[in-house]
């Protein structure tokens, strides 16, 4: 799967397919909560409704990475995008630059998380 085709947001019926696959979907952070600075990023939910946070949009694609057995440069394309709609949602909802900032600073937080660890949920989970 060529990471372009990789990175789309998926149809509901591709969500279903994963669904009835076994995906139990988005299953949240195991190292951090669904908000940064009372943005909601993400929700514990096979919902499809919720498929545009960015919490639930990376689990989604690392589900997919596990389950064809995708490359790293696939892993890091999620891992970056998830850090960009992080940053999206809070420059979008907060106000102040202090804030902002604080909010932006805690989404690179995540990232490096991410790229630290994330590789055990990227094979294994």
């Amino acid at each position: 799967m060529q990471i372009e085709e990789f990175m789309q947001t998926p149809t509901k019926e591709q969500w279903a397919s994963e669904l009835a696959q076994g995906w139990e979907g988005p299953d949240g952070s195991s190292c951090s909560t669904d908000h940064i600075m009372g943005i909601r990023i993400g929700i514990t939910s096979p919902c499809y409704g919720y498929v545009d946070l960015p919490a639930n949009l990376h689990d989604w694609r690392y589900r997919l990475g596990r389950r064809l057995d995708l490359s790293e440069a696939h892993r890091r394309a999620a891992d970056i995008a998830y850090r960009k709609d992080c940053i999206r949602e809070i420059k979008a909802s907060l106000d102040g630059k202090m804030m902002t900032a604080i909010g932006v600073f805690r989404s690179w937080v995540r990232y490096y998380a991410l790229r630290a660890f994330g590789w055990k949920a990227w094979r294994f989970r």
